[in-house]
């Protein structure tokens, strides 16, 4: 049990975590492998459909996972956000790391 107990694992914690990075600007995309970040994309924004986080860098889909599954933690900058969990699009589990642009929400 972690220092929240079981608020971090509920489902209403984990939609609450993933609306609050919804429509956000990144700059990267990196993914983690074997203790080194790859440059996946650049140019993108997160957001949500249908319960899925989806990341997407210049048009094309890098990451959907789904909320109630993915574990997402902020980077202690506070600049970007690690998302590690099953993906769709590679049908693997992926790290990727997404560096926000300046915190900009994208306009509705």
């Amino acid at each position: 049990m972690g220092l929240f107990g079981k608020r971090e694992n509920s489902k209403k914690f984990k939609l609450e975590q993933a609306e609050k990075f919804n429509n956000l600007v990144i700059e990267s995309a990196t993914e983690r492998v074997n203790n080194e970040e790859i440059l996946v994309g650049k140019s993108g924004s997160i957001s949500m459909r249908k319960n899925r986080m989806i990341i997407c860098c210049e048009g094309k889909v890098v990451f959907e996972g789904d909320i109630f599954e993915i574990i997402i933690s902020e980077l202690m900058s506070r600049n970007g956000i690690i998302i590690h969990g099953y993906d769709f699009e590679t049908q693997s589990e992926r790290t990727i790391v997404a560096h926000f642009s300046y915190y900009r929400k994208l306009s509705k």
